[in-house]
């Protein structure tokens, strides 16, 4: 008989025995979200899996494992052979489907019978998923990097990291800068699923006795939805203000969209679009009228005004007191990093 663990510890023994993990739902399923570093070892297809359940929601149970039995009879030999093929000699293993149902326990007994033993996740995917969010809902202690859009926030957390603090880079996880132009270059931007799995991956490893770093971000990050708790986060730490030179956000801003993510004007005139309205007419149309003739700083300035009296509505809207500013003759990103590092060290001795 397979053995049967809580999420919580599934997790631990996945992360301590580095065994092989099975999911044996639906190709489907698997590709929406699925556990980091899961394997895909599905007990149906996605139109085997339709039809089961059409079977059972029009006659019950009994019907809907007969109409599996005659999916899966002829493919049991295939699907010992690729278990084999992940696992090579290895004979232990990891495994779940939606619920911890009929489709885990048949792939238990029939790995069981190929000589492994088999550990399930009680409740299955949706368990590890009701895990994940009370996992990043912690207690923790969290600094926030805020400061207007320009400022090297991530290039100050990246440096961060670089000393040894603990740093989550949301935007780095949402493949996403944060703004209208924030996909410009980027890779397609996952699922609100697939984020949430891969932020538990980096939450759950962290040690909740020293600093945590986020950045200071809206719920939304392009098309992704941060997690409630991860919310709370945000808005319950540490805000760490950051102030640089307007012409050295300017600057940076230009390098970014321009030099480092190759984005030629019809990609940024389409971005611009986004926030016309907001903009103006008259301020888009000198913003066009720049992008166009290749004067991007131009561009930049214009936008700039924009995101600042957004973001200053932002601080004053949330009341929020600010823990500790960064002047703008401090805003180079590893000088900033090492006064930052000091300030949560004298925080947290404190």
């Amino acid at each position: 008989m397979p053995t049967i663990h809580s999420a919580a510890d599934f997790l631990t023994l996945r992360r301590e025995s580095a065994l092989p993990l099975f999911d044996v739902r639906s190709p489907l399923e698997f590709a929406a979200g699925h556990i980091p570093g899961a394997l895909n070892l599905p007990l149906f297809s996605d139109d085997e899996r339709a039809a089961v359940g059409t079977a059972h929601a029009k006659a019950g149970r009994e019907a809907a494992v007969h109409v599996a039995l005659e999916h899966i009879g002829p493919q049991l030999a295939g699907k010992l052979s690729r278990a084999r093929h992940f696992t090579g000699k290895g004979r232990e293993v990891l495994m779940h489907c939606w619920r911890g149902g009929l489709r885990s326990g048949t792939m238990a007994w029939l790995l069981e019978a190929g000589g492994y033993t088999v550990h399930l996740l009680t409740g299955g995917y949706k368990a590890y998923r009701t895990h994940i969010r009370e996992v990043l809902g912690r207690d923790a202690s969290v600094f926030v990097l805020g400061g207007m859009t320009g400022s090297g926030k991530t290039d100050i957390l990246h440096e961060l990291a670089a000393l040894g603090e603990q740093v989550i880079d949301l935007e780095g996880l949402a493949n996403h800068r944060g703004s209208a132009f924030g996909g410009v270059g980027l890779p397609e931007q996952p699922s609100n699923e697939w984020m949430e799995n891969q932020l538990h991956e980096q939450w759950a490893a962290l040690d909740f006795s020293r600093p945590i770093w986020l950045e200071d971000e809206n719920r939304q990050i392009g098309r992704v939805t941060l997690p409630d708790p991860v919310c709370a986060h945000i808005a319950r730490g540490r805000l760490v203000l950051v102030e640089a030179p307007f012409e050295a956000r300017v600057e940076r801003l230009a390098r970014i969209y321009t030099d480092e993510a190759g984005a030629d004007a019809a990609t940024l005139l389409e971005s611009l679009d986004r926030i016309r309205k907001r903009l103006g007419d008259e301020a888009w149309r000198n913003c066009v009228e720049a992008v166009r003739g290749g004067r991007y700083a131009d561009a930049v300035r214009l936008v700039l005004g924009y995101y600042d009296k957004a973001y200053v509505h932002l601080l004053a809207r949330a009341k929020r007191p600010v823990a500790f500013h960064l002047p703008p003759e401090m805003a180079e990103p590893a000088q900033a990093a090492r006064r930052l590092a000091a300030f949560a060290r004298d925080v947290s001795t404190n």
